[in-house]
């Protein structure tokens, strides 16, 4: 009995072995092939089209921060562990923006600069708005803990429908109106604009069906 059990234990290890052998190893040097290929004829991404507007007059929320960043002089051995670790992670699950947590806060005078840079890094979009806009401010706050997307969500509709007060250096005053948010997804941009001078912008711009306001 106890020869049988041996003998079966032995035949499992011999097929185990085997399986390895033909699968996993041929599987791993595939993917060392493919890793390799990627990393020295990387596909060069799509072009992101221009802006149909010169965006230098805005002021622009800048690039969201990220801790994951290779040097573009890495050596082959450092490029192939970030792949590996970072890049096939990503494209595989994407970046997981709801991770992101706002605990509940009172309604607040906020900055709708600051609060718009915040809204950039959880989202990766870029808000593009005027002077007038950016040293404005906005009353926000939330009632519960909000996840990125919720937040993000909250304090956008907060711009539309909210009280938004900015500075109108054409008649020297503070100006109580609510902004509009023009989307441009190829270019991951958003433009934040006071409702009044939405029309204005599209003539002079040639823009006739601008991205909707609404999420």
């Amino acid at each position: 009995m106890i020869d049988s059990i041996a003998g079966l234990a032995q035949f499992i290890r011999r097929v185990t072995v085997r399986k390895i052998i033909k699968y996993f190893i041929p599987g791993l040097l595939v993917l060392f092939v493919v890793v390799t290929g990627t990393l020295l004829f990387p596909v060069k991404p799509k072009p992101i089209p221009p802006l149909p507007f010169d965006a230098t007059t805005f002021i622009s929320t800048p690039p969201p921060a990220s801790p994951f960043v290779l040097p573009a002089n890495a050596p082959l051995l450092k490029r192939f562990g970030f792949y590996l670790l970072v890049t096939i992670p990503q494209k595989l699950h994407g970046t997981n923006n709801s991770t992101w947590s706002f605990p509940a806060s009172p309604k607040t005078f906020c900055s709708i600069q600051g609060l718009l840079i915040q809204c950039a890094q959880v989202t990766g979009m870029r808000y593009l708005m005027p002077l007038s806009v950016a040293a404005g401010g906005v009353q926000f706050g939330n009632t519960k803990t909000l996840n990125g997307p919720q937040w993000v969500g909250a304090f956008e509709k907060e711009l539309q429908t909210g009280d938004v007060q900015y500075w109108d250096a054409g008649t020297r005053t503070m100006k109580r109106e609510h902004l509009a948010l023009l989307r441009f997804p190829e270019q991951k941009t958003i433009l934040v604009l006071p409702e009044a001078d939405v029309a204005e912008f599209q003539r002079t711009n040639g823009i006739h069906s601008p991205p909707s306001n609404n999420r």
